[in-house]
């Protein structure tokens, strides 16, 4: 089967089921893991569906709840959650970007917390719309359809006026001497930015993000204040991390 053939039956698959796991395109289309994951990271990059950790999701189906159709809020999300919130003070100012990590941890922040949520993610800041305490600042620019953010000019202006206490950042791969990066260049300019006008900086990574090296690097592993991961800071696949300045939660 051509990989065109491939990537047109699992924009199929997922115009029906508007979720599906790498496993089962696996089993439906009859080729390797690797291969699957491939053709879906091709087709997020065309803006056509969203990866998220074990499968896909459709672009208009973000909802956590979709998530955990999945199997993605399992115990690896809930204890990097769990690292995370320890982090957020009362009456802080946290800065947070696009991802499907990010939009756990906001998601599932305690009811009692009062802080101020700066995002570019307009599905982030929905999920917050009805917590109690929290103020949402939403940043503007135009609208980019395939990462379901906002970028440009106007997200850096807006920027200038912020001062986070602290700044989650996502990102597609982390290497210990290639440092953070993504697959989009504008996007790794804008990361930039925001670690700029936050007083720390946290990325929360799931174990596939380990030791990869994407198109665009962000920053060094140094520059972070917080790498956080479900982990413990002992285990072999950080120990490139050792020595590093940053802290390994």
């Amino acid at each position: 089967m051509l990989k065109e053939e491939r990537q047109q039956l699992i924009l199929e698959k997922l115009g029906t089921d508007k979720k599906v796991t790498l496993v089962e395109l696996g089993q439906l289309l009859n080729v390797s893991y690797d291969s699957v994951r491939r053709d879906v990271i091709e087709l997020e990059d065309r803006g056509l569906l969203k990866k998220v950790h074990g499968g896909a999701i459709a672009n208009s189906y973000l909802s956590m709840k979709a998530s955990r159709g999945l199997g993605i809020a399992n115990n690896e999300f809930n204890i990097i959650t769990k690292k995370a919130q320890k982090l957020i003070e009362n009456h802080s100012i946290v800065l947070m970007d696009g991802g499907t990590t990010n939009f756990y941890i906001a998601e599932q922040l305690p009811k009692s917390l009062e802080i101020t949520v700066v995002t570019n993610n307009p599905h982030l800041a929905t999920a917050l719309a009805e917590h109690p305490k929290i103020e949402v600042i939403l940043l503007g620019g135009s609208f980019y359809k395939r990462y379901q953010i906002t970028l440009g000019s106007k997200t850096m202006q807006d920027l200038e006026h912020i001062n986070a206490d602290l700044y989650f950042m996502g990102i597609n791969s982390i290497h210990s001497q290639k440092g953070l990066a993504i697959r989009q260049y504008e996007e790794s300019l804008l990361k930039q930015k925001m670690m700029s006008v936050a007083k720390k900086t946290v990325s929360c990574v799931i174990e596939e993000k380990m030791n990869r090296v994407e198109n665009y690097k962000v920053c060094d592993v140094d520059d972070l204040d917080y790498l956080v991961t479900s982990l413990n800071p002992n285990e072999k696949i950080l120990q490139p991390f050792k020595g590093k300045s940053v802290e390994i939660l």
